[in-house]
């Protein structure tokens, strides 16, 4: 996440491409030679502190270093972990993919720093990565990369105040404004690097009929809390299938309808607001490990159900009538657009719902994070912003 350096926006990319071999070379240098911290634990304070030893420098390791908590709870992922670093309320924050699974190739990682300095260029509230000694801005250690962020004092606000909502959605659309801006030949260099496959069954068609045939009758045949709990959200993406079908969404492995580099992870979690006090603003739009080439609507729609995150309907239905007159006076949404918004998310997410039922139906795995991500990807939610949605006059 990281700092804007003077020079405009496609010429900084432009350098940016020409420097990245060199970065991509040391980068994969260091994932295959890897310093003695192999026999520590990783994830561990010790870990942790050889890894800021070896790759940022003595000054960093010295510092206080301690698991994050956001707002007196761990952050939700289950493929990272994140470390506080330095004194409480300020310093930095370590990333580190402790899912080996996840992580993409090393050539992607300079490239996503690339995007992300095109982002602040254009004014996008995008953190700037704190540089390792060598200059690279995430490294690899144990097979796992690691990145140094500072810390923004911002919250994630599950439940936005009309204004809040309002700044989140400006914030978003800065976002997608600077995406459909990159340089050309940006997404030529992410085609080829793909996403990591992180559920068994990527195809929503194929995920949905199994969830219809088989685990939600599973479920239903159960009367223990976990399978209570996945079948409401099998439930949920039945309900929803209808609306994906009629709306054509590709599969995994087909081209998407209007491909472009996508951030494609914008739920309220990576939109942090002031705690309290201040005007609402975006202070950092988070998170851009799964940047890829993509259908560009499904960040609009990521956005629309963030804007939608408001308690008092009236204020809900008047927030998303003016997201949609925003992204149509911007050149963003096209007539007829609005319809296809909420099916994307939910052929986007329903494989994850899906395989998430399957950990708790027939894998055994049991995880505090299950009710959590049923609830951020709630198929019955989406299906009422998608009524709202395209009930809008400007829809």
């Amino acid at each position: 996440m990281g700092r804007a350096r003077g020079t405009s926006a496609p010429d900084q990319l432009t350098q940016g491409r020409f420097v990245m071999r060199s970065e991509q070379n040391r980068t994969m240098a260091r994932a295959e030679g890897l310093p003695a911290a192999g026999r520590i634990p990783p994830g561990s304070e010790e870990w942790v502190r050889t890894v800021l030893g070896t790759f940022w420098g003595t000054r960093w390791s010295d510092l206080p270093v301690s698991p994050l908590s956001v707002q007196n709870a761990e952050p939700l992922s289950h493929t990272a972990g994140l470390w506080h670093i330095g004194s409480a309320g300020a310093g930095h924050v370590l990333k580190v993919q402790l899912n080996r699974g996840a992580a993409r190739k090393p050539e992607f990682y300079p490239l996503k720093e690339n995007v992300m300095a095109h982002c602040r260029a254009h004014g996008v509230p995008v953190l700037e990565a704190v540089p390792a000694v060598d200059g690279s801005t995430s490294v690899w250690c144990d097979g796992l990369v690691c990145e140094l962020l500072p810390r923004c004092p911002g919250i994630a606000a599950r439940r936005s105040t009309p204004a809040q909502a309002a700044a989140v959605a400006r914030a978003g659309l800065d976002l997608r404004y600077a995406l459909d801006r990159l340089p050309d030949g940006v997404m030529a260099d992410l085609a080829p690097i793909p996403l990591p496959r992180m559920v068994e069954e990527e195809r929503w068609p194929v995920a949905l009929a199994d969830a219809e045939k088989r685990l939600l009758p599973m479920a239903e045949r159960r009367d223990d809390a976990w399978s209570r709990a996945a079948a409401s959200a099998l439930r949920g993406v039945i309900r929803a299938g209808a609306l994906m079908h009629q709306a054509g969404i590709p599969v995994v492995g087909e081209s998407p309808d209007r491909p472009s580099v996508v951030h494609s992870d914008l739920h309220y979690h990576h939109f942090l607001v002031p705690a309290s006090g201040a005007q609402p603003t975006v202070l950092a739009i988070l998170d851009f490990d799964n940047l890829h080439v993509g259908d560009r609507l499904l960040d609009l729609a990521w956005i629309a159900e963030v804007t939608g995150g408001v308690a008092d309907p009236s204020a809900r239905a008047d927030g998303l009538s003016a997201f949609l007159a925003a992204a149509r006076a911007r050149g963003l949404l096209q007539p007829g657009e609005a319809r296809l918004l909420m099916p994307l998310l939910l052929a986007h997410s329903l494989p994850v719902i899906v395989d998430i039922a399957k950990d708790i139906l027939v894998r055994g795995i049991l995880s505090r994070l299950w009710s959590d991500y049923f609830e951020l990807l709630s198929s019955t939610r989406r299906l009422h912003l998608h009524a709202l949605l395209t009930a809008c006059p400007v829809a």
